[in-house]
């Protein structure tokens, strides 16, 4: 009896301070756990509480940016009282100065300056976007300072976020692109705005036909196969302009959302410069198709892909497919070919017509001066002969072709982007400026374009830059009028962060 109650005592000594091992391993989990539970969300509160603040301030402000100094002013005043209204951790309040806030004529951060740096009215001209950023400045953890919450054993004494975010609008929904109206052979000038079409009645505007698709490199005079013009998107004429401004990088986020600031109204003149490369300008055009993969600077979220990204292309050599299958014969070429800047044209053969209509059905013109859009015509063998006559005869709509609408629009010729995403409608229609370019006045990227319209112009197959000849295929869809500013206010929020001091881990 008394060697069995020894051996429990041994035991019993053995076992000493194994609860003390077990209670602090316990202790540094339960820390862990509340510091995921506390601490984190403490700084999700603060970060919602910055974010609510800076969304208020950046909405009030962006309403007087309205292009000028004075503009700018009343801006950053209503923006830092609106942040004063605010609370961060529940009571302290939010105090921002001008060095939180930044001016620009797009949301990304290419296009933003600091508010401060705005000193005239020439360099407030298109800044119609703010941007508010509110840090928190670095606080202090409760729970997430015990050692073993990191790897290397040391605790997190500190954390800071921030709310960022952007509110403004766009000028107009014109695209930085231009491309020249189509010439009068017998004149070498531009053709006019409105004519009716000798036979048939049919509208042509600065000679583009609407549901005919075009060659837009073939169309500049400078040499066959020129690149369009790229506009500078930012300063206005007669304003001075800076040449760094018709760049790719300064151009490119304007080409993802296909919209500018320099263009008010039209008859006008904007900067621009020619000399489109493969690269940004081609990534942010196919973004319509649902491809943001490099050097892709546009974001799916501000700049969706089209609802409808189906292509339609063509049977020849080099077409994307699949071919538009509501043409009889299908279409050989993906364009009217040939197609240059001597236009309207008659191609030598019912298949060199391109692929018709699948956005907008051609229309006759009306009675106007000068003539305008009237009645459409419509798919049936009997328009389409008198419009696409040819030596060898004339293309016709099939059973293919909806009842109503277009292609596009249809069900049947649809193919939805996928991928999350339910996209936009019309993203493909990229309003172009339509230049008149035997009066462009060169002066490099500081070329003096004088601006007739802006026309639709539908995308039928993703832009290829990097073969030669570069291919941007457009099928016109009439202009753009009135042409006006749009002034319509919007939120963007384009990050988030949260940081935690130790980790050097930044936003």
């Amino acid at each position: 009896m008394g060697g069995v109650m020894k051996q429990l005592a041994i035991q019993r000594n053995k076992q000493r301070g194994a609860i003390i091992i077990v209670f602090t391993l316990s202790m540094l989990v339960l820390f862990g756990f509340m510091a995921l539970v506390i601490d984190l969300g403490r700084i999700y509160v603060v970060r919602s509480e910055l974010q609510n603040a800076a969304d208020a301030a950046a909405l009030a402000g962006a309403k007087d940016l309205d292009q000028t100094l004075a503009g700018i002013n009343k801006a950053k005043a209503r923006a830092i009282a609106m942040a004063g209204q605010h609370y961060y951790q529940f009571s302290t309040p939010i105090s921002i100065t001008a060095a939180n806030l930044s001016v620009g004529s797009c949301p990304e951060d290419a296009c933003m300056v600091p508010i401060s740096s705005i000193a005239s009215d020439a360099q407030a001209t298109g800044k119609t976007f703010l941007r508010v950023y509110i840090p928190s400045g670095s606080f202090s953890t409760f729970f997430a300072r015990v050692p073993m919450t990191r790897e290397d054993n040391a605790g997190i004494t500190s954390s800071a976020t921030y709310g960022e975010a952007v509110a403004g609008r766009y000028i107009n929904n014109a695209a930085p692109l231009g491309v020249c109206g189509l010439i009068n052979t017998s004149t070498g000038a531009t053709r006019p705005k409105g004519e009716a079409l000798p036979g048939t009645g049919e509208l042509a505007q600065f000679g583009f036909r609407h549901g005919v698709s075009y060659d837009i490199f073939n169309l500049n005079p400078l040499v066959p196969n020129s690149d369009p013009y790229l506009i500078n998107p930012v300063d206005a004429y007669p304003n001075a302009c800076n040449p760094n401004n018709s760049s790719t990088q300064v151009t490119a986020p304007f080409v993802c959302g296909g919209t500018s600031s320099a263009l008010s109204s039209v008859p006008s003149i904007v900067y621009g410069n020619t000399g489109i490369s493969a690269g940004p300008i081609e990534a942010a055009l196919n973004s319509r198709f649902n491809d943001f993969s490099p050097p892709s600077v546009c974001s799916p979220t501000a700049t969706p892909p089209d609802s409808n990204i189906r292509t339609f292309g063509c049977t020849g050599g080099g077409c994307a497919s699949p071919a538009a299958n509501w043409m009889t014969p299908a279409p050989g070429y993906q364009v009217l070919t040939p197609s240059d800047r001597y236009q309207p044209a008659t191609p030598a053969d019912k298949s060199h017509y391109g692929v018709l209509w699948s956005y907008s059905r051609a229309v006759r013109a009306n009675s106007a001066t000068p003539p305008g859009p009237g009645t459409s015509f419509s798919p049936t063998t009997a328009d389409w002969a008198a419009l696409y006559s040819t030596p060898d005869g004339a293309p016709a709509p099939n059973t293919n072709f909806p009842a109503s609408g277009s292609p596009y629009a249809d069900p049947a010729h649809t193919t939805s982007p996928g991928g999350g995403q339910t996209g936009q409608p019309d993203r493909r229609v990229v309003n172009m400026l339509i230049v008149d370019c035997p009066n462009v006045v060169h002066a490099g990227a500081c070329s003096r374009l004088p601006v007739l319209g802006v026309g639709r112009f539908f995308m039928q197959v993703p832009a290829d830059f990097k073969g030669n000849p570069k291919k941007l295929y457009m099928e016109f869809a009439g202009l753009i009028e009135p042409f006006v500013s749009t002034n319509e206010i919007k939120l963007y929020h384009l990050r988030s962060c949260i940081k935690s001091a130790i980790t050097d881990r930044d936003c």
